[in-house]
């Protein structure tokens, strides 16, 4: 599972491998290179983070999730992971974007989830 290549990444790390997929980088990236896609990384991840709640915290999988008290990262990811997967992203930005939204935890990332259009 793609999922597995991002857990142990730091959020730096994550944030630079998601600018550096969104920008459609390739290998032999500099040292500026990888800050600016850090850099880029977050801001999209920031820029579109009602969007991202909208598409999430509404699916059935993560539903679910919402109301324990015990949250388990990795299974959060997984079904962030699955329900990104299923709308058709990629697996590289779906697997990222799973472990830093489980990183921030599901209950504090679907607060105030904007309401399916």
């Amino acid at each position: 599972m793609t999922l597995d290549l991002y857990l142990d990444k730091t959020d730096d790390e994550l944030f630079e491998l998601l600018g550096a997929g969104l920008l459609d980088d390739g290998l032999g990236m500099s040292p500026s290179d990888r800050g600016a896609n850090r850099r880029f990384g977050k801001q999209w991840f920031e820029h579109k983070h009602r969007e991202l709640q909208r598409k999430i915290c509404h699916q059935k999988q993560v539903q679910g999730l919402l109301g324990t008290t015990a949250s388990d990262r990795v299974l959060d990811a997984a079904a962030v992971y699955e329900v990104l997967q299923q709308l058709g992203e990629e697996p590289a930005t779906a697997g990222v974007l799973a472990v830093l939204v489980a990183r921030i935890g599901l209950g504090a990332f679907c607060t105030n989830a904007p309401a399916l259009s």
